[in-house]
């Protein structure tokens, strides 16, 4: 893969205190981010909230395009303001008040998509679609989101240019698992990609996949669930969850793993000083297959995918003397 020099000029958003839903006809942006061969297997699309969220996919995303030469695309909903209250050591980097509400929401915006292609750059990300809906505020809630009173999101838009972007043709969705207690923009994203995926056939529909990412020193996470009162958010527990392993060893004596790549795309995120204590945290991606958009075949479609996902990526090298005392590998 060759990586674009330059980005397309950046679109900034509203100030804060001013309505931004997006009208209707406004397009979305799609920024090409690396090339990848006509014809590229498999085809991802991750369908995300903001504008750092691919981090719960990256080790697949990178392992997808760099050993199995897929095309893997992101499709981020919001324009990422809200976060102008994690940004107080990005301050000194960018020159702005980023903290102040005002200041934050209108600068982070461009500030955000600068950073999110930069990292999708090191995990091979092909597109990345930016639709630039409000990032309105942190709730649990999703009916500030999905429900009938809600103004955060233009949703009808959202939904009509998803459907352009499943137009495209993917083998898999990739989505984050909703739970209770996150985040209503997650939970309002991965609702939207599952009703949106289920309007197409059968026989043409992308698998789709809630994501969450675990780490061995944490208690044992509970068989997801879904969200009360949105039965498509239902994964079914009986199949999956199907893993990457972002601890798998490689390089002279196993010294590297995943964990290196991830880190690089979260270091991007300057903006974002919370994301920075996600730095080898989270040992591997768990992929669960949902009940709403479930086709026959999806269990072997997602197997399949996931044990080619597991073969060793790189030949292990043999050194002699010259190359110093460490130099054998490890047996």
């Amino acid at each position: 893969m060759r990586p674009f020099v330059a980005l397309p000029a950046l679109v900034l958003a509203a100030c804060a205190g001013v309505r931004s839903v997006a009208p209707m006809d406004v397009p979305p942006e799609r920024v090409p981010v690396s090339h990848v061969a006509d014809g590229a297997r498999p085809r991802v699309l991750c369908v995300v909230a903001h504008p750092d969220d691919e981090i719960a996919f990256a080790g697949t995303l990178y392992k997808t395009a760099t050993a199995l030469g897929g095309a893997c695309d992101l499709f981020t909903i919001t324009n990422g303001e809200g976060g102008f209250k994690y940004a107080t050591l990005a301050e000194t980097i960018y020159g702005k008040a980023l903290t102040d509400e005002t200041v934050g929401r209108r600068e982070l915006p461009e500030i955000r998509k600068r950073e999110l292609a930069a990292g999708c750059r090191w995990l091979g990300v092909r597109d990345v679609w930016f639709l630039r809906e409000k990032d309105h505020r942190y709730t649990q809630d999703v009916n500030e989101v999905l429900g009938p009173e809600a103004v955060a999101w233009n949703v009808e838009r959202v939904r009509t240019q998803l459907r352009v972007a499943l137009g495209r043709g993917y083998d898999f969705v990739l989505v984050h698992l909703p739970t209770a207690d996150t985040h209503a923009h997650h939970k309002a994203a991965t609702i939207v990609a599952l009703e949106t995926v289920a309007e197409i056939a059968p026989d043409r529909r992308p698998v789709v996949l809630g994501a969450r990412v675990v780490s061995d020193g944490d208690a044992a996470p509970p068989i997801p669930s879904g969200l009360a009162g949105w039965p498509c958010s239902t994964p079914d527990a009986r199949d999956g969850p199907f893993v990457f392993d972002r601890r798998a060893k490689f390089g002279h004596q196993g010294k590297l793993d995943y964990r290196v790549v991830v880190n690089w795309a979260v270091a991007e995120h300057k903006s974002q000083g919370t994301m920075q204590l996600a730095m080898n945290r989270g040992d591997r991606e768990e992929y669960f297959v949902f009940d709403a958009t479930r086709t026959a075949g999806d269990t072997d479609r997602a197997a399949a995918w996931f044990a080619d996902l597991a073969r060793p990526q790189f030949a292990v090298r043999e050194y002699g003397e010259s190359a110093g005392t460490n130099a054998a590998s490890a047996k």
